[in-house]
C-alpha cells in the first residue's frame, strides 16, 4: 500500500489523501472526518455537521461517463462536469448564494449532452468561457456567453484556430486568458487581453519542446508560470509577464547532452508524441542513434519509416520502434504490415488483441472505449477494420519472404487497462507460427507485481526497466 497523492483544502482544515496497492490504478480516497462518496454522485456537505445530513445534489446514470467537481477560476461558480471520451455535460452552482441547511442548491445546465460535442467551462466577470469543439471546430475554439442566459445562450467565438492549429488548454485570469495549443504540430502559448480583445504569442526559448502549464492559482495576477522541456533539456520553469511581455527563467537545470533510428509513437486518442526529456534516450544518442517521433497511425507510421530510409537517414537493418499500450498496438501491427522495415520492436504492455477486448463489454474499459475504437458487436465494417490491424489476428499473415524483427514484449499481471493475457496470447501464437529458430528473437517479460504503468515513480526500478529495453535495442541493432 502506498500514498499516491495528498492535498489540503484552501483553509488547511481538511486533509485528503489517496492510497493504492502496488501495481493498481484504483485505490481509496480518504478525508479527515469525512467518508469517500461514489464518483457518480455529488453531495452537499456543510462543514461541522453530521454526514447523515448531506444532501444529494446530482447523480449520473450513465456508466461510461466520468464525474468530477471543480470551481471556476474566479471562485464564483462550482461546476459538476460529466465527461465521456466524446461528449460533455456541465452544470453550475452559484457559489456566492447562501443556502438553508438541508436545501439542495440550484443546478443550471450549460448545454445538454450531445454525442460528439465536448465543452469545458470557466467563468470570468459576468461571462462564461468554454473550450469546445462545437460547430465543426475539431481542433477546438474558445467561445463565451453571458452568465444570465446559460442554456439558452448563443455562443460567441473568441478565439478560433486554423486547420493546422489546435487549442489544448485554457487558463483564465482577471485581465488575460492564456491559451496553450499547437501550431503546425509545435507548442504555442497565446495571451488574450480581455479588455482590448487582442492576442499575442509568447516567444518560447525553444521551438521543439514540451510545454506544461504551471499551477497558477492567483486569478488577479498578470503573470503566469509554465514548464518547458526538450529532448536535450531537462524541465525548466519560466514566468511570463503578460502586460510587459517579458519571459524570465525561474529554474533551469544545467544538463548538456551531446545512425541507427528509434521511432516512437502512440497513435491514439489524439495524443501527440511529445519531444520530452527521457533519460533512457541518452545511452542511444551517445551511440549515434536518432530518435524519431511520429504523430501518426498505422499507414502514416509506415510512411515515416520509409521516409527515413529514402532520405538515407537509416536503413531497415538499423531501424527500431517502441510503443506503449495503444502505441504497442501501432508498433505491433508492423509485424504483419511491414516487417521488412524494422530490425527490432519493443512493445510495452501492448494492446495487441483489440478485437477480443472490444467484443467483451464486461471488461473494465470496453464500453468507455467504444467512441475511440468502435463497437464491433454492432457494425460489421468496424469488426473487419479492427481485425485488419490487430497484431494477434494477423499472425498467420506474417510475411515469410523477409526476416522477422526481433521483438521485446512486456506485460503486467496487475494491469487493468491492457489485460496481461493480451501480450501472452500474441507471444504464444508467434512462437507457434514461427518455429523454434525464429522464436529465439522473441523476448517476453511478465512483471508479477506491476500494473499498466510499470514501476511508476520508483526511479531505481524504472531505470532498470529502461536499461533492459536499451540493452535489447543495442544488442539487436548494433551487434
Amino acid at each position: 500500500m502506498s500514498i499516491r497523492k495528498v492535498l489540503l483544502s484552501p483553509e488547511h482544515t481538511i486533509f485528503a489523501y489517496n492510497t493504492e496497492r502496488e501495481g493498481m490504478e484504483y485505490g481509496e480516497l480518504h478525508f479527515k472526518d469525512l467518508q469517500d462518496r461514489p464518483q457518480w454522485q455529488v453531495y452537499l456537505h456543510r462543514i461541522g455537521t453530521h454526514q447523515e445530513e448531506d444532501v444529494l445534489v446530482y447523480e449520473e446514470k450513465e456508466d461510461t461517463v466520468f464525474v468530477d467537481i471543480t470551481s471556476t477560476k474566479d471562485k464564483k461558480f462550482i461546476t459538476i462536469n460529466c465527461n465521456s471520451l466524446s461528449s460533455s455535460e456541465a452544470r453550475v452552482i452559484d457559489a456566492t448564494l447562501k443556502r438553508e441547511q438541508g436545501q439542495p442548491p440550484t443546478l443550471r445546465r450549460i448545454k445538454a449532452r450531445v454525442p460528439g460535442l465536448e465543452y469545458y467551462a470557466d467563468h470570468h466577470g459576468s461571462t462564461f468561457y468554454l473550450l469546445t469543439n462545437a460547430h465543426g471546430a475539431t481542433n477546438f475554439k474558445l467561445v463565451r456567453f453571458p452568465d444570465t442566459l446559460i442554456e439558452d445562450a448563443v455562443w460567441e467565438d473568441v478565439i478560433t484556430m486554423k486547420e493546422t492549429d489546435k487549442i489544448e488548454d485554457v487558463d483564465l485570469f482577471q485581465n488575460f486568458i492564456v491559451v496553450y495549443g499547437r501550431r503546425e504540430g509545435l507548442p504555442i502559448i497565446l495571451c488574450y487581453d480581455v479588455t482590448t480583445r487582442t492576442a499575442h504569442t509568447v516567444d518560447l526559448p525553444e521551438q521543439f519542446c514540451v510545454i506544461s502549464p504551471g499551477t497558477n492559482l492567483d486569478f488577479t495576477t498578470d503573470s503566469f508560470r509554465f514548464s518547458l522541456s526538450s529532448p536535450f533539456t531537462h524541465e525548466s520553469t519560466y514566468e511570463y509577464d503578460m502586460t510587459h511581455r517579458q519571459l524570465k527563467p525561474i529554474r533551469i537545470p544545467h544538463m548538456q547532452g551531446r545512425n541507427p533510428v528509434l521511432m516512437r509513437s502512440y497513435g491514439a486518442y489524439g495524443i501527440s508524441t511529445e519531444p520530452d526529456f527521457r533519460i533512457e534516450h541518452f545511452p542511444l544518442l551517445e551511440r549515434g542513434w536518432v530518435i524519431a517521433l511520429a504523430h501518426v497511425s498505422f499507414k502514416d507510421f509506415i510512411s515515416v519509416a520509409e521516409h527515413l530510409v529514402h532520405t538515407k537517414v537509416t536503413s531497415p537493418s538499423s531501424m527500431a520502434a517502441v510503443g506503449t499500450s495503444a502505441g504497442g498496438l501501432l508498433v505491433g501491427a508492423m509485424l504483419h504490415m511491414r516487417p521488412d522495415l524494422f530490425k527490432a520492436l519493443v512493445l510495452k504492455v501492448p494492446f495487441v488483441d483489440p478485437l477480443s477486448a472490444m467484443l467483451n463489454p464486461n471488461l473494465p474499459l470496453t464500453q468507455v472505449e467504444y467512441p475511440e475504437w468502435g463497437n464491433p458487436t454492432l457494425d460489421k465494417t468496424t469488426y473487419e477494420y479492427i481485425q485488419d490491424y490487430s497484431p494477434y489476428e494477423n499472425v498467420e499473415h506474417l510475411k515469410t519472404t523477409c526476416p522477422m524483427p526481433s521483438v521485446f514484449i512486456t506485460a503486467g499481471l496487475k494491469d487493468q487497462r491492457v489485460s496481461y493475457w493480451q501480450p501472452l496470447k500474441l507471444v504464444a501464437r508467434l512462437r507457434h507460427a514461427l518455429g523454434k529458430e525464429s522464436s529465439r528473437r522473441l523476448f517476453l517479460k511478465v512483471d508479477l507485481d506491476k500494473g499498466h504503468f510499470g514501476s511508476g515513480v520508483e526511479q531505481e526500478a524504472r531505470l532498470a526497466e529502461a536499461a533492459e529495453q536499451v540493452a535489447f535495442l543495442v544488442s539487436q541493432v548494433q551487434s
